[in-house]
């Protein structure tokens, strides 16, 4: 199978169709297969249908309300997808895919957690996606939480006790997820 170049990035809101064209165009010019974007603003009934001719098959999670939240999953015509099944929940913070790139089974999940709480909330997300999962797991997205402060904050130091970060960590590893 030939590499697939996988970015995620926080988006900050895509409603607004200028903004959407800027991002998928720059997404284009990084020839990325596969984009997992965080904070859409969509909502479940106003999510826009997006059509473009290098990024041919989207996934949504959107919220009911107006807050910062949504998450979508986009694939590139270069990336042959088949999707097997999909998981998403009510409040537009994850969206896990399950589905076959040639013969090879992915689980491609992207989450957006909450700025506060976020300990619980991965927890019982990771429990999700752990039972959903099949194959090859792909998880990105922004998990509003530095699990490692020494090295991923400017102060070497979290609000969250090292014994969460630590839990948490311990979660991640028996998915077989890196934190990059």
């Amino acid at each position: 199978m030939a590499s697939i170049k996988i970015v995620t990035y926080n988006v900050h809101g895509l409603n607004s169709p200028s903004k959407r064209s800027q991002v998928l165009g720059l997404l284009k010019r990084h020839r990325v297969d596969i984009c997992l974007l965080q904070e859409t603003h969509f909502q479940k009934q106003k999510i826009p249908i997006i059509k473009h001719m290098y990024y041919t098959q989207w996934f949504h999670s959107g919220t009911d309300s107006k807050a910062s939240k949504g998450v979508s999953i986009g694939r590139s015509r270069h990336v042959n997808f088949t999707l097997i099944d999909i998981c998403t929940d009510q409040e537009g913070r994850f969206v896990f895919l399950k589905g076959r790139i040639g013969t090879t089974t992915f689980t491609i999940g992207n989450v957006y957690a909450p700025n506060i709480e976020q300990i619980p909330w991965l927890r019982t997300a990771l429990k999700k996606l752990s039972s959903f999962s099949e194959g090859t797991l792909i998880l990105g997205g922004d998990l509003n939480v530095a699990l490692n402060p020494i090295i991923d904050t400017s102060t070497g130091r979290s609000s969250i006790r090292f014994k969460s970060l630590a839990k948490l960590s311990r979660s991640l590893q028996s998915l077989q997820l890196t934190d990059i």
